[in-house]
């Protein structure tokens, strides 16, 4: 049970973060993983493991995969 009001756009439902900071974390997570992401994230004030980074990284969805129209000779060489 809750017992705050839900703001749209600045808090969500059982979760620890805010969208913002959800996705500032993601970020760093898809540029440098790890270590590296929770190092930049730290100068940024956000004190974070690098293994709760690297599950940020999992969470991160990945782009949609395309279908290529046009294939060449090396694409066949495998």
């Amino acid at each position: 049970m809750t017992f705050a009001e839900q703001i749209a756009g600045l808090t969500t439902r059982y979760q620890r973060r805010t969208p913002q900071l959800q996705r500032l974390v993601g970020d760093g997570s898809v540029v440098l993983a790890g270590r590296g992401g929770a190092r930049i994230l730290r100068i940024l004030n956000i004190r974070l493991s690098r293994c709760t980074v690297l599950s940020q990284l999992m969470r991160v969805p990945l782009p949609p995969l395309e279908t290529p129209r046009v294939l060449g000779v090396d694409d066949f060489a495998l």
